[in-house]
């Protein structure tokens, strides 16, 4: 069994094809220079859930999946076409100078010991986006990024962070609309005003 670049571990071909496929759709959108970086701990399990998987029919998009999506469109503010196809979105995104990136290249689900894949690849991914990518400012997305936070502020880039309340931007109610907007944990808008406010 071949080892997996993105994880770590002995993979079967398939889950070494997906990452493959991944890696591809996410270089298509990726701007340069890259103003914003969202970073997420590690991709979906669905191929049709990832975030640079354009789709005309949403509805192949788990809910979660097109909130998280959504959200991260909103954080462009108004964008013309976004909100009508996730190719457009996506472009736009792309032009506006973001991209996402996932700490762990692989999902969690196919993963043994996913907090254990993640402090291992801390230093590479913290490493990558200082020497490569070399963002103006990082955004953390979801709790298990909380780790990546302290290890920026030993490199000098506090001050490049976006963070919501000292942490990463966590809404545990993405795949339920009606809890997202009662407990007011949606974070695309908010972050489109931080974004909105920087030099």
């Amino acid at each position: 069994m071949p080892v997996c670049e993105g994880c770590g571990t002995r993979s079967d071909e398939l889950h070494v094809q997906r990452r493959a496929d991944r890696m591809v759709l996410a270089q298509k959108y990726r701007p340069s220079p890259i103003r914003v970086l969202f970073l997420d701990s590690a991709p979906p399990s669905r191929a049709e859930d990832f975030f640079y998987a354009a789709s005309a029919d949403r509805s192949v998009r788990s809910p979660s999946s097109r909130s998280f999506f959504d959200e991260l469109i909103k954080t462009m503010g108004s964008a013309p076409g976004a909100e009508k196809s996730e190719e457009a979105g996506l472009t736009e995104f792309s032009k506006r100078g973001f991209f996402l990136l996932y700490a762990v290249e692989c999902p969690f689900e196919d993963l043994a010991d996913p907090q254990g894949a993640l402090r291992r690849a801390a230093p590479t991914v913290i490493k990558r986006v200082q020497t490569e990518l070399n963002p103006a400012y990082v955004i953390p997305l979801s709790k298990p990024t909380q780790e990546l936070i302290r290890l920026f502020g030993m490199i000098g880039w506090g001050d490049r962070l976006i963070l919501d309340r000292g942490g990463p931007f966590v809404d545990p109610y993405l795949n339920d609309p009606k809890k997202q907007a009662s407990a007011g944990s949606a974070y695309g808008a908010r972050i489109q005003k931080l974004i909105a406010a920087l030099p």
